[in-house]
């Protein structure tokens, strides 16, 4: 069986880095809409972490929260609730009002 980018029991680690720092808000937003979807009952942990383990290893490899939107679009495909280009769109809409 192939090891997954996700399982990395056994392998040699880095320094964990333990700095405290802000977090950007597009990041809070992530946390705000993955807290929503479970409140909702439209997305279990167990599904996002399983969204996150199957994601491409590129994807797997960028930052916590851009790996946890992706995987969210992916769950929000697989329901048939929304497409990506259906979430790019409220995100762009969401930008442009904060622009203003």
């Amino acid at each position: 069986m192939n090891q997954r980018q996700h399982d990395m029991g056994g392998m040699k680690a880095g320094p964990v880095e333990s700095d405290e720092h802000a977090a950007e808000p597009w990041a809070k937003m992530i946390t705000s809409v993955a807290a929503a979807l479970r409140d909702h009952d439209i997305m279990r942990i167990d599904e996002l972490r399983r969204a996150l383990e199957d994601l491409p290893e590129d994807i797997y490899k960028q930052d916590y929260f851009e790996r946890w939107s992706e995987a969210m679009v992916n769950l929000l495909e697989e329901k048939g609730l929304l497409t990506r280009s259906e979430v790019m769109g409220k995100m762009d809409a969401l930008k442009t009002q904060l622009e203003v």
